[in-house]
Parts: structure tokens; C-alpha cells; sequence
């Protein structure tokens, strides 16, 4: 059995990670109180446990729940969650990098590969949770499947079924990259053998075990859990013009490391790239092609219309790893890659909380908008309400912030069997307007066609010349 490295560098990795994004994380929450689109919408629905919200799997919301019962509801508890999740990332690339055998150097060009692909390093910073949880999830499965013909014993296959029973409990695409993987493994002869045990298929139902649950309630609320499917907008006919979407999807997620790596695939004296491939390597190849192969598949037969690159992360985020199977790191083409990833990573430092500092005034980030001063005015003028209903996810999730003792919904995140009894504090930027939608919507939905509304006004953060404007109403139980 070949000797695997040492874990120090894998363990120096994760440290590196951890720092780098909790000093991220630090910097935006010290520039703003205000929660992105993402997070926000946790906020609305970790108040209560459920099986399932919507279009999403809850398991990311179930966290948000556990991490909220010790804090309460708080936007630095998200960016601590958001910064352990993406650290759990790096370790997991770097241990499935380790798992394949990869030299130290080689480790440390799987994950800075991480710092070129733009949705990872910037968006899952930025926003994205679902698909961060997912991707976690999808690297540590990698790992326990790499490790599986190596200690092919009984932790090794249950921490196999457990993670994949969590990634599809993370986001639905994750059983592309499931899917993908098992299948590649199964053509090659050393996982094939651990794969026909009937501890294999053990894992395989712990999996749908621990999925089931929810399974169940995505067929018994078809209309919420269906809202995914929607997205991609599948329509009768084979949609030959989204393979372009995903085409462009692909390259802009990968363009930037498929552009550098040349820096890194040398050949020739002195530290050419491998002329045999490990197994885990060709496992890594096999994966991606299945991979894509099943997307081309889902389009073709589905008709789907539209292909966002984010859905893409859990199934190709090995992309550094494959680099790195035929690296040759040293030279001065590595030290160019090394220094590229590191001015990818400081650009961020600075672009995150930048969003806010150097917002254009004609186009003003969500992160400048003054909710908590907002709810302050509201508060001043008597409102004490018991539910919250705004009109969108962003500003419901950031109210309670500032409305913790309440129940706050929006009309998208709307749930009619949790309306409490008592006052109503209803929210929307065009509330006065009797055309707005959201006057309409709240009309249909709950009867409140008259409503007293007042005005609201806060300068923006960062922006002090500019101001933002809501509109509120107070319902009282007593007058619906």
C-alpha cells in the first residue's frame, strides 16, 4: 500500500483557510449590519423547523436553526457558519488532494486553484449558501470515496452513506455529482470490487435514509419543492440552445484556470507532468465526464431553457484537483500561479466590504441600505407588532434583525399557518402606491385592501448624501 503524505500540510491548509476567511467575514460585518439576498432568506425561514421551505433541501436552514437556538438571530452567527463551511471546503479539497497521493506542493495548487474559479471565491463568499453547503459536502465525499479501496472498512462506507444522505439534503444538484462519481467508480477495477459489498449497499440506505424524511415532504408539496424545476424553465422540445448556456457556463467558470494552467503543465526535465495518472486521478476524469454527460442529458430530454453557473459548483469544483494531478509546481510557472491565486485572494479581501465603502451612488449595493435605522423609525412611531410581512426575502430577513421577538415573513416566503394572532407591521417600498403588487398581493391574499400607511427615511450606509424610503402600515388584531 503506497504511504499517503503527511497530514500537517492538509492541517496547515485548513488553518490558512480559516484565517483568511474569518478576517473576510470580519471586515464585511464591521462595514455593514445589512444581510444579502441568501442570507436574509435564512433568517426568514430558520424560525421554525420543517421538514422542508421551498424549492431548496432544508439542511442548510437546520444549521441556521441550531446555530440561532445558542445565538439568536444574528448576521455575524451567518458569517461565522459561511466561514466554517468554506474552510471545511479548502480542508476537503486539500484531503481529497492528499487521498490521491499528491506531494505538498501539489496539495497547495489544488486549493489556490479554488481562488480562480469566480464563483467559488467571490459569489459563495459573497451570497450563495445552499450551494456552498453542497460543494462542502460534495469535497468530503470525494474524499471518503477516495479513501474507499484504501481502508474499505465499516466507518469508511457509513461516513460514505452519511454524506451522501447530507448532500442531497444540501441542494438538489449534488445527485449530479453523486451520480457522476459512483458511476466512474464503477469502472475502475479497484472501486468496483469495494463497491459489490453489501456494506456498499448499506451506505447506499443510509443514504436514502437520511434523505427519505424529506423526500417525503417534497411529494406531498409538490407546488413549493417544484419551484427548483421551474427555475430551469424546461418546456416541450430539446433544448439545443441551452447547451450554449452551459458551454458559456462552463467557461465562466472555469476560463480563468484553464488559462493558467499552462504555467503549471511543463514537460521535460526536471519536474514533467505524470506520464502514468493514479487511479484517483483517472477516477477524477471519468467523474467529470459523467458529469457533463448527464447535464447534456437533463437538456436535452428536459428542454430546459436556463442554466445558471452557480448550479454547476458541486459537480466540477475538482476542476483544481485534476490540475493538480499533473502539475509540476516548481519553477517559475509555479511561482506565476502562486502569485496570481494570492492577488485573486487580496482583490477580494478588498471587494468585499468595498461593495459597500465604493458603491456607485446611481447604483447603491443591498449592503448600503439602512434597514436597522429604518426599523428604528418604525419603532419610535409605536410599532410593536408580533408579525412582520414585508415584500421581498432581502428586506423581510433584515427586519428581523431588527424585529427579533416577532414572526417576519415576506410575500414569497409566506406561510398562512403561522400568522400569529396579534399586530401586524406590514413593509414594502411602494406600500402607499395602490397599484404596487404588493398592495394587490396583500388585497388577495389576507383582505388588507385599506391600509394607514406612514413613511420611513434613513441615509445609506456609506452614502450618507442618499436616503432610502419605506413604506409601512400597522394592522391591528382588533382591525382585520
Amino acid at each position: 500500500m503506497t504511504a499517503l503524505p503527511k497530514r500537517s500540510t492538509t492541517l496547515a491548509i485548513a488553518a490558512a483557510a480559516l484565517v483568511y476567511f474569518a478576517l473576510n467575514a470580519l471586515s464585511l460585518g464591521l462595514v455593514t449590519p445589512t444581510a444579502e439576498w441568501d442570507h436574509a432568506e435564512q433568517l426568514i425561514l430558520s424560525q421554525f423547523p420543517a421538514l422542508g421551505y421551498n424549492s431548496q433541501p432544508p439542511l442548510y436552514t437546520w444549521l441556521v436553526q441550531a446555530l440561532f437556538a445558542v445565538t439568536g438571530p444574528s448576521l455575524p452567527a451567518l458569517l461565522a457558519l459561511k466561514t466554517l463551511l468554506l474552510t471545511l471546503l479548502v480542508a476537503g479539497v486539500a484531503a481529497a488532494a492528499r487521498e490521491l497521493g499528491l506531494s505538498p506542493a501539489r496539495q497547495w495548487i489544488a486549493v489556490l486553484g479554488l481562488a480562480l474559479i469566480p464563483q467559488i471565491v467571490w459569489e459563495d463568499q459573497r451570497n450563495f449558501t445552499h450551494t456552498v453547503l453542497a460543494v462542502v459536502v460534495a469535497a468530503w465525499t470525494l474524499v471518503a470515496v477516495l479513501r474507499l479501496p484504501r481502508r474499505p472498512d465499516w466507518p469508511t462506507y457509513l461516513a460514505l452513506g452519511l454524506l451522501l444522505g447530507l448532500g442531497a439534503l444540501s441542494k438538489y444538484n449534488f445527485g449530479f455529482f453523486a451520480l457522476g462519481l459512483l458511476a466512474a467508480a464503477a469502472t475502475l477495477p479497484a472501486w468496483r470490487r469495494v463497491m459489490l459489498s453489501w456494506r456498499f449497499a448499506a451506505a447506499l440506505a443510509m443514504a436514502a435514509a437520511v434523505f427519505a424524511p424529506h423526500a417525503l415532504w417534497a411529494l406531498s408539496a409538490p407546488s413549493a419543492a417544484g419551484e427548483g424545476f421551474d427555475k430551469l424553465q424546461m418546456s416541450a422540445g430539446i433544448g439545443w440552445g441551452t447547451l450554449l448556456d452551459l458551454a458559456s457556463g462552463l467557461g465562466a467558470m472555469l476560463g480563468v484556470l484553464l488559462l493558467v494552467s499552462p504555467l503549471l503543465l511543463r514537460r521535460g526535465r526536471g519536474g514533467g507532468t505524470d506520464r502514468a495518472p493514479r487511479p484517483g486521478c483517472r477516477l477524477l476524469w471519468r467523474a467529470a465526464g459523467v458529469v457533463l454527460a448527464l447535464a447534456v442529458a437533463l437538456i436535452l430530454v428536459s428542454g430546459a431553457r436556463d442554466i445558471k453557473e452557480h448550479w454547476l459548483q458541486p459537480m466540477l469544483f475538482y476542476a483544481p484537483l485534476l490540475l493538480a494531478c499533473h502539475a509540476a509546481p516548481g519553477g517559475r510557472g509555479g511561482r506565476v500561479f502562486v502569485a496570481l491565486a494570492l492577488v485573486v485572494l487580496v482583490a477580494v479581501s478588498v471587494a468585499l466590504p468595498g461593495q459597500a465603502l465604493w458603491a456607485d451612488p446611481q447604483r447603491p449595493s443591498r449592503l448600503n441600505a439602512p434597514y436597522r435605522a429604518l426599523a428604528a423609525d418604525m419603532r419610535a412611531a409605536g410599532a410593536r407588532p408580533e408579525l412582520v410581512l414585508a415584500d421581498s426575502d432581502p428586506l423581510a430577513g433584515n427586519l428581523r434583525l431588527a424585529f427579533p421577538d416577532a414572526v417576519v415573513m415576506s410575500a414569497r416566503s409566506f406561510f398562512p399557518e403561522r400568522l400569529p394572532a396579534g399586530d401586524w407591521l406590514v413593509v414594502g417600498e411602494r406600500l402607499a402606491a395602490a397599484d404596487a403588487s404588493f398592495r394587490r398581493w396583500l388585497a388577495d391574499n389576507l383582505g388588507l385592501a385599506e391600509l394607514a400607511v406612514q413613511r420611513a427615511e434613513a441615509p445609506l450606509h456609506h452614502l450618507p448624501a442618499q436616503t432610502m424610503t419605506l413604506d409601512w402600515a400597522l394592522v391591528p388584531a382588533s382591525g382585520r
